[in-house]
């Protein structure tokens, strides 16, 4: 008992710990219906942002003008849309609060539908942390050669250089009229344990199969 006790502070010193978080993210998968924990800028006018449906072809806002894209891997119901050729950039935002010192995993699908494949211009999604970019920007559209219908992943690392809030946000930008878009799913910012920390909560579930191993069971007969 005494070992089962002393495994599970050690397994809640571990999960407690700063290190081990979860998922800093608002609303990343858009599963609201809309850009509820976000805040939307659209610089350029034209088409803003917008929360579509999959697998339905209905036309801007409620689509991607006309094109079913389909579900993200292990995704939900509901992408973000960047469609606006006037782009200048759009901007979506929203404000976390990050650990100096800490490494951050930032990471997101996207897709890029085959109408705006098509397109005579290309356009740029990136990912910046209080202004600064993280990580590559993403072009869409045949003068990329970036491949259409598919969804693809973006995953960056982001060390944290002060304790307090950070605003993360996309920037897109049409480069021309009529030009590429993006879907968006599967937005997520987590902290990444340290080894100290991976050392414990191992030793601990060590310690309490060990224990469990042990027990003896008292049978009682009649």
């Amino acid at each position: 008992m005494k070992a089962l006790l002393a495994a599970g502070a050690t397994l809640a010193i571990a999960l407690s710990s700063p290190a081990v978080s979860a998922d800093l993210i608002t609303n990343g998968s858009f599963e609201t219906g809309n850009f509820s924990g976000w805040t939307l800028s659209n610089v350029g006018g034209g088409t803003a942002p917008v929360v579509i449906h999959y697998n339905q072809a209905g036309n801007y806002p409620v689509g991607a003008f006309g094109e079913a894209i389909p579900n993200a891997v292990g995704g939900g119901n509901y992408a973000a849309y960047f469609s606006s050729d006037t782009a200048s950039p759009d901007t979506l935002s929203q404000i976390v609060n990050v650990v100096a010192g800490q490494l951050y995993n930032l990471s997101f699908d996207y897709y890029v539908p085959q109408n705006g494949y098509n397109n005579p211009n290309d356009a740029t999604l990136s990912f910046a942390i209080n202004g600064s970019q993280v990580g590559s920007v993403l072009q869409a559209g045949s003068p990329s050669g970036t491949t259409p219908q598919t969804w693809q992943s973006f995953s960056t690392s982001y060390v944290a250089a002060a304790t307090g809030p950070v605003t993360l946000a996309f920037r897109f930008a049409g480069l021309g009229s009529t030009a590429a878009d993006f879907a968006v799913d599967k937005v997520s910012m987590t902290a990444v344990p340290e080894p100290a920390t991976w050392a414990m909560m191992i030793l601990g579930l060590g310690v309490v199969g060990t224990s469990m191993r042990r027990r003896k069971v008292d049978v009682a007969f009649a």
